[in-house]
């Protein structure tokens, strides 16, 4: 069988350094996007903090040019063990008075807002990150054994590089799946 020919013209092997500082930066760019939406979404679930509730007693606008809902009230954990009855924090839209609204209490005054759609925009953000690891590992692994000519690559390598770029699609289209949903969830 006749080799087949490329009409893409004359291709030049990459610079072996090169394709590994990409590789390098795709998969440590990947990582941090991968572990910050896994940190926020955990706490966006109420898994990693202390899940409780707050009741609103007031909430105002703040700050200029882009404003901001701040709303006060008492949060008391879950668990009943720790309460903060001047407890506060940012939330979009504004809540009534003597409504009630699930949030995460992070640290001493920190919270986060326990919903749906938060974990849905973290989840799209970790399976980014995800897929840029992912391709990483696949633009190294299918140039690995490279002879300068795409149509030459072959063997267990090239084949490795060739699944974790499929995966890497996959796990795009999954980010935008989450995106898609966390567009369309209510807040």
């Amino acid at each position: 069988m006749a080799p087949v020919i490329s009409n893409r013209g004359p291709s030049r092997s990459a610079n072996p350094a090169q394709r590994l500082a990409f590789s390098v930066l795709f998969a440590l760019i990947g990582a941090a996007l991968t572990a910050f939406g896994l940190y926020q979404a955990g706490h966006a679930v109420g898994l990693l903090g202390e899940p409780g509730t707050l009741t609103v007693a007031s909430c105002a606008r703040v700050g200029q040019p882009k404003p901001e809902i701040r709303c006060t009230g008492s949060f008391r954990s879950d668990d009943g063990r720790s309460t903060d009855p001047a407890a506060r924090f940012t939330v979009n839209p504004s809540l009534a008075s003597g409504q009630t609204t699930r949030l995460d209490r992070v640290d001493a005054g920190s919270y986060v807002r326990i919903s749906p759609a938060g974990t849905e925009e973290y989840a799209a953000l970790t399976l980014f990150g995800m897929a840029l690891f992912v391709f990483a590992g696949s633009g190294f692994a299918s140039r690995a054994n490279s002879t300068g000519r795409p149509e030459l690559r072959a063997g267990p390598v090239g084949r490795v590089g060739l699944r974790l770029g499929q995966a890497g699609i996959v796990l795009l289209l999954g980010a935008a799946l989450c995106a898609v949903i966390a567009f369309l969830s209510p807040r």
